[in-house]
């Protein structure tokens, strides 16, 4: 009998998703389905989370015990001591303060021009713009910069992603390119995306790929840089990258499990039969009645998001239905907690683990509980709901081979 192959995805969610894939983790570790997930995608707090287990080869109370340390310290006050201890926030400050000053000017050369071309004809009014107008130099530095180094001093200790141990699953990050509008993957095989190439050379840290799939853009400047591409024509290129968050492109991390990729044009095609998707968000929201422009921007942001997630879910139960994938369970944070068909007896209820806020901030031991302790039991009862053969199917294949 042939080894399912398992892919696992961890969504995106700050703090909150990493508290919440901890528990799904210790659950399919105790399952015996950890040790034979092939692949695992990841987003955001997932793959802060993802990058801890694939980095190190080790024991997984070992693993919990560094993920709960992260949690209970958070990111936010290490990356305050960086600002004040290393150069870093003095960059910070530095590039802000230059490139507040290049765009100021650049809004201010434009304007009279804009101006004036509203009172020309249409077919003139090219000519009068200003549109490509840009700031010569990236954003070199920035808060989104500083939470890198925390997280490559203190987290993951210089590791490189050619350096991820073969003996674990291969960790794809995701980001997003807000220049193609495309997923931006980072693996220790390969990293970039089906619009730019394949990421020339092998120093990326794995520091470097978690913060860009995290920076979410409300709150952190995407990553601005320039970076060599091998193209497929055998040319090697220099572009212009902005990686942010992945869960700008797909929060769910779902796209590299897809069954449907083709290998002559996108990265780290995986070839899974059976996906386990860890969801972090919230059940049914409702944002309180607003006229201000930004609360009703943020909701109708959010609005899209969530779209696009259910259309992600909805492809899973298509591709089950057609036979593309053998099974799917989705342990979601958010679930309706009447439709488990086999609720333990003191299930952490969706009412009691809602409302903690997607951020790094350090996280309080009671929430850690009930987050994880949510995300564990949730992992049991789908598992035992919707893949019943699956731990049989794995120990018959090991007693096959």
């Amino acid at each position: 009998m042939s080894k399912p192959v398992i892919g696992l995805s961890l969504s995106g969610g700050g703090s909150r998703a990493i508290a919440f894939h901890l528990g799904c983790l210790r659950a399919l570790h105790d399952l015996g389905i950890l040790d034979e997930v092939r692949v695992i995608s990841t987003v955001s707090g997932g793959s802060v989370i993802g990058a801890l287990y694939a980095a190190n080869d080790e024991p997984f109370p070992v693993f919990e015990t560094k993920v709960r340390s992260l949690l209970s310290s958070g990111l936010v006050r290490p990356a305050l001591r960086k600002v004040f201890t290393t150069t870093e926030g003095l960059r910070a400050i530095y590039c802000a303060t230059l490139l507040g000053v290049i765009n100021l000017a650049i809004l201010a050369i434009a304007t009279g021009p804009r101006l004036l071309s509203l009172i020309l004809p249409p077919t003139a009014r090219t000519r009068w713009s200003f549109d490509k107008l840009r700031a010569p130099l990236p954003r070199f530095a920035s808060r989104t910069t500083i939470l890198r180094r925390v997280l490559d001093e203190d987290v993951f200790h210089g590791l490189k992603l050619r350096e991820l141990p073969a003996t674990r699953p291969l960790l794809i990050i995701n980001a997003a390119d807000l220049r193609t509008g495309s997923a931006f993957y980072f693996s220790r095989e390969k990293s970039g995306s089906w619009r730019l190439g394949e990421l020339a050379g092998s120093q990326t840290t794995l520091a470097h790929a978690v913060i860009a799939s995290a920076a979410y853009p409300l709150f952190l400047p995407a990553l601005d840089e320039r970076l060599a591409f091998n193209k497929p024509d055998g040319s090697r290129r220099e572009e212009h990258v902005t990686l942010t968050d992945g869960g700008a492109y797909d929060n769910l991390g779902l796209a590299p499990l897809w069954p449907d990729r083709d290998s002559s044009v996108s990265l780290n095609v995986s070839g899974v039969d059976t996906i386990i998707c860890c969801r972090a968000g919230y059940g049914l929201r409702f944002d309180p009645p607003s006229q201000f422009f930004m609360a009703r921007l943020t909701s109708t942001f959010t609005c899209i998001f969530d779209r696009a997630q259910n259309a992600a879910v909805k492809r899973l139960f298509d591709l089950k239905s057609s036979g593309q994938i053998k099974r799917f369970a989705m342990p979601f944070l958010g679930q309706d907690d009447s439709r488990l068909a086999f609720p333990p007896s003191d299930l952490v209820s969706r009412d009691d683990a809602h409302g903690y806020p997607t951020e790094f901030s350090a996280m309080p031991d009671e929430w850690i509980e009930k987050l994880s302790k949510r995300g564990e039991q949730l992992t049991y009862a789908l598992i035992a709901e919707h893949m019943p053969d699956l731990v049989s199917e794995l120990r018959q294949s090991e007693s096959c081979s």
